[in-house]
């Protein structure tokens, strides 16, 4: 009886199990059909599992129904293309979610959800799916790779629609991973993902030239490999953009000449083979990128010939499609902006001429552009009629670009001014701010406020209201001049991101400054704007050398302030970006996006206030003013031709002026550096040009009446001189102050910011020598001597004497690796070598260590990544200069890297002086500071002291002592040095004896 009740229960058992085997079995199969995209197949395998779940297992009912339901809303999706059944479809999957499916069940169905949501263009809705099929796809057991690839391609493409740019540069670059882990070398691939990735970086997005040239040079080089013609033509005419935005004109056309090269090289390989591959459009917009960059170099011969070979094309006989049109109409352009300002008749042919290719269709507002510049030539000869008949047109015309229709405007309100019709004109310019300004509803030019006015997006719509400020300023409406320059100056400041005061750029900011400098020197500008333009001035230029910094560091040591400024920098282009997006689609979701970047980087900022750091000081400048008040500062600012002063002082406050006749200043002070570079020059001569250049520049200052310490910030060709040097009836100011350098009112006063700065542990000397080391052409030599520095290795030797802790590297020990290995233990950095300082490019002024080493030269790129946290660096030998004088930046830059680098102040030299020279002033330097003097105390009194000692009166020249300058923090340095020790050993000793003694005298103790 009990074995037939165990076989009816065993076959019971049985039963239930092949039951729910097959249910699971009809599901299991229909995933599989499912991933294989047959639906229909998939959908009969769920029903049956339905039946069966329903005569066995009632509590799996309703998900196996809901993975019908869905499976039958999937293929209807794909046949309907139905937004309700995509809503159904939608509704189900957030259904599903209540089941806890697996990965590998839901991330299917999110990719179909992305697929319809982008085919619709509801971007909200594909930045959702996109990220949720991530999500899943990540959590399965078994990742399909090439699945995970395509999804984070269309990832990057989404969140950068959507604006999300760094979680689209995070897609893109887990998509390179990917493609490096699977060995994935295809150009339509990897490929893509670089330029994708250089893309976000491009000045319309994230805006980091650094990382946009990076990008596309590896996609150049998968290119390369691939021969893939069309993407590498591409990638050439991007660098050459990118060489063009960067002011390096000539490697922008060379680049050019590449794309033209591979693109020629192309066709005929084919021709060979009997394919004709040529393509008339592609050639034809080669020849107009040629005829834009020769426009900006100004070569008109190039452009001429380039329009030239596209008129061949352009034979009557010769059918054109409306592309070809619109690129000969954008050639004749080109030519246009090159003679409108000075060749107003050869204007006037071109667009006449160019008017003849307009397009059937017209696709780019051709004929609007054309519009523009035959008003533009019209003014220009006074013809107002004929320019305010069309202006009239354009302004009437609808759904115009912004950029043509703020134009359009922009020349309403100048051709008002001209016929002096000024009401119309503020009318007019009300309704461009209030129009494509978001946030300036009120707005009225006559009572507007800096503080009030809220800028647009776009950083060369400041050139709109300068403009518009230009053409005020031939009137007497000088109030409403200077609240267009300063809406301009806040439209410019607002929109300098990341970007470096390239040529472009930097004509904006001259042109701000120098009315602003102008009406100063004139006393026109009150205290309070005084302050707040200077203020201005200090965060473009600190933003300049913290970008610089940024962008050229080379270092595979990340710091946390690294990290902390470039997501500070990310963030605002990132809501710049946004902001844009919303002037053209006001979406909730982006407003809601601009919202929380905002409180991002409102923790950004703070954080960087509080940081200690010189490089991240620079970032926040609204104090700097109040500080450089309790010093003496001479600030000198070159702007367009013109050489500002400005003198700021405790009692007086600050004061501008204009240096008269810049143009003949400069030629003097080239002649007297000159003079100081020749010992066999006459010393008298010297005297005469610094009197002279003492007047000049120092007419009507207190600098004589300061008891304390002058800070001087040159610019342009003052970088060369040496301030100390120039003379007051005879007498040298080193005399009677003590004269020190800064690049900025930022790295004045930077003993606060140091926190060590007074904390001196060691010493670590540098003095290589030069085996087979010689400067190449560039590198002009000014000393005829040895490149074996045997005066620096003594002078390090001597130096070392007298510091407690020093270690030298000396020869074939002076290696590059040495130095930037060095432990951050180092106060003092004394470096006797070769340094090159290059004005024509900064960023290859170089440090030259023993060249024993195939990588002997630290570059200015390489200086700005070490970590050194030292006090002071000193450059004391042989100092070249490249080519002729001429703006200082070389100098400036070579300060600068090494204040990015960690240390507040350098003593360099302005030209190389002779070993013996060098090793005494250096030397007397080190003895005072040991004294406590502050750094600049200590190097006046070092070279006065070589005066004091040296009877020769030809060793006296300037040329032997006059180029050591102190640039930075002035602060003294408590030294440990060895003659401290016997005044241990008397000390111990005297311990000793009394101890001694007093032991001595005690009485016995029986």
């Amino acid at each position: 009886m009990k074995r037939i009740f165990l076989f009816h229960v065993i076959l019971f058992a049985s039963q239930f199990i092949v039951s729910q085997n097959n249910w699971q079995y009809y599901t299991r199969i229909a995933d599989s059909l499912q991933q294989q995209n047959d639906y229909n197949a998939a959908l009969k395998l769920r029903l049956q599992a339905v039946e069966i779940a329903q005569r066995t297992e009632q509590d799996t009912l309703p998900f196996l129904k809901l993975l019908s339901a869905l499976e039958k809303s999937e293929v209807e999706l794909v046949a309907k293309q139905s937004d309700s059944v995509f809503e159904v479809l939608k509704n189900q999957t957030e259904s599903l979610k209540e089941f806890n499916p697996t990965p590998e069940r839901i991330y299917r169905i999110y990719n179909k959800l992305y697929e319809y949501s982008n085919s619709k263009k509801n971007i909200t809705d594909s930045d959702y799916f996109i990220t949720q099929s991530l999500k899943y796809q990540y959590k399965r057991n078994a990742i399909d790779s090439l699945l995970l690839l395509e999804t984070l391609q269309k990832s990057g493409v989404t969140y950068k629609q959507i604006g999300k740019l760094n979680e689209a540069v995070n897609a893109y670059l887990k998509a390179i991973k990917l493609c490096e882990d699977l060995k994935i070398k295809k150009p339509s691939v990897l490929g893509l993902n670089y330029m994708s990735l250089s893309e976000l970086y491009r000045y319309r997005f994230l805006d980091n030239p650094k990382l946009f040239l990076k990008y596309l040079k590896k996609a150049q080089t998968v290119y390369e490999n691939a021969n893939a013609v069309n993407d590498l033509i591409r990638v050439y005419l991007g660098l050459s953009d990118f060489m063009s935005s960067t002011g390096k004109f000539q490697q922008s056309i060379n680049y050019l000449k590449k794309a033209f090269k591979v693109y020629k090289n192309d066709v005929e390989a084919n021709k060979k083979i009997g394919l004709d591959k040529r393509d008339v459009e592609k050639e034809m917009k080669l020849h107009n990128y040629f005829i834009e960059k020769y426009r900006i170099v100004g070569n008109e011969q190039q452009m001429l010939f380039h329009l030239n070979e596209m008129l061949k094309e352009a034979k009557p006989q010769k059918l054109l499609n409306d592309n070809i049109k619109d690129l000969i109409c954008l050639s004749h352009l080109y030519l246009v902006e090159y003679y409108e300002a000075d060749y107003k008749e050869k204007a006037l042919f071109y667009l006449n001429q160019g008017k003849k290719y307009f397009p059937s269709k017209d696709l780019y507002f051709i004929r609007e552009e054309y519009d523009l510049h035959f008003a533009n030539v019209f003014m220009a000869n006074n013809e107002l009629t004929k320019a305010k008949a069309i202006i009239k047109d354009l302004n009437l015309k609808k759904e115009l670009p912004l950029f043509i229709a703020k134009s359009a405007l922009e020349k309403r309100i100048i051709l008002n001014v001209k016929s002096e019709k000024y009401e119309d004109a503020y009318t007019d310019i009300n309704y461009l701010i209030r129009q494509y300004y978001r946030g300036n509803n009120d707005i009225d030019i006559r009572t507007v406020s800096y503080k009030n006015f809220v800028p647009g997006t776009v950083l060369s719509d400041t050139q709109r209201f300068l403009n518009l400020a230009q053409a005020f300023e031939t009137t007497a409406k000088t109030v409403i001049t200077e609240k267009l320059y300063w809406l301009a100056l806040k439209q410019f400041q607002a929109n300098l991101n990341e970007e470096i005061l390239n040529e472009r750029v930097n004509a904006l900011y001259s042109d701000i400054c120098y009315y602003f400098f102008s009406k100063a020197s004139q006393g026109l500008l009150a205290e309070s704007k005084l302050n707040k333009f200077l203020i201005f001035t200090e965060s473009i230029e600190s933003k300049h050398l913290l970008n610089t910094f940024i962008n050229n560091r080379k270092t595979s040591k990340t710091t946390a302030l690294d990290s902390l400024i470039k997501k500070e920098q990310r963030l605002r282009t990132n809501i710049t970006h946004l902001k844009k997006q919303y002037l053209e689609n006001k979406s909730d979701s982006i407003n809601q996006l601009i919202f929380e970047y905002n409180i991002k980087l409102e923790k950004i900022n703070n954080q960087l206030a509080q940081n200690t750091n010189k490089i991240a000081g620079l970032v926040n400048t609204n104090a700097v003013l109040e500080n450089i008040k309790q010093h003496y500062v001479i600030k000198f600012k070159q702007v367009r031709g013109a050489l500002f002063r400005l003198e700021v002082n405790k009692e007086k406050g600050i004061k501008v002026a204009k240096i008269k006749n810049y143009k003949n200043l400069k030629d003097r002070v080239v002649e007297m550096v000159t003079l100081l570079k020749n010992p066999s020059s006459k010393t008298n001569s010297i005297v005469n040009y610094s009197n002279k250049l003492f007047d000049e520049l120092f007419t009507n200052t207190n600098i004589l009446k300061t008891n304390g310490e002058v800070y001087i910030i040159p610019d342009d060709i003052l970088y060369y001189l040496p301030f100390e040097l120039l003379a007051y009836n005879g007498n040298y100011l080193l005399n009677n102050l003590n004269i020190s350098y800064a690049s900025a009112f930022s790295f004045i006063n930077s003993t606060n910011v140091y926190i060590e700065a007074n904390q001196v542990k060691d010493i670590a000397l540098f003095a290589p020598s030069y085996s087979s080391f010689k400067p190449s052409n560039l590198q002009l030599a000014v000393r005829g001597e040895p490149y074996y520095l045997e005066g620096a290795i003594n002078e390090v030797k001597s130096i070392s004497k007298l510091f407690n802790s020093s270690d030298i590297y000396i020869n074939e020990k002076a290696t590059k690796t040495s130095f930037t290995n060095l432990p951050n233990k180092y106060s003092i950095l004394h470096l006797s070598m070769h340094s090159f300082i290059n004005d024509q490019d900064a960023e290859l002024s170089s440090l030259v260590f023993n060249d024993g080493n195939e990588d002997y030269e630290l570059y200015i790129s390489e200086l700005y990544g070490l970590n050194l946290n030292a006090n002071m660096a000193v450059l004391s030998a042989c100092n070249t200069g490249v080519g002729k004088l001429k703006t200082g930046q070389g100098i400036v830059s070579m300060n600068t890297a090494f204040t990015a680098a960690g240390v507040p102040a350098v003593l360099s030299s302005l030209w190389s002086a002779p070993d013996m020279a060098t090793q005494q002033i250096m030397t007397a330097f080190y003895r005072h500071l040991k004294n406590g003097e502050t750094k600049s105390i200590a190097l006046k009194n070092a070279k006065l002291d070589y005066l004091n000692s040296t009877d020769d009166p030809n060793l006296k020249h300037p040329y032997y002592w006059a180029g050591f300058i102190l640039t930075g923090d002035t602060s003294a340095i408590i030294l440990n040095s060895t003659d401290n020790w016997w005044l241990y050993g008397v000390l111990f000793f005297v311990v000793i004896t009394i101890l001694f003694l007093i032991i001595k005298k005690r009485p016995k103790i029986s």
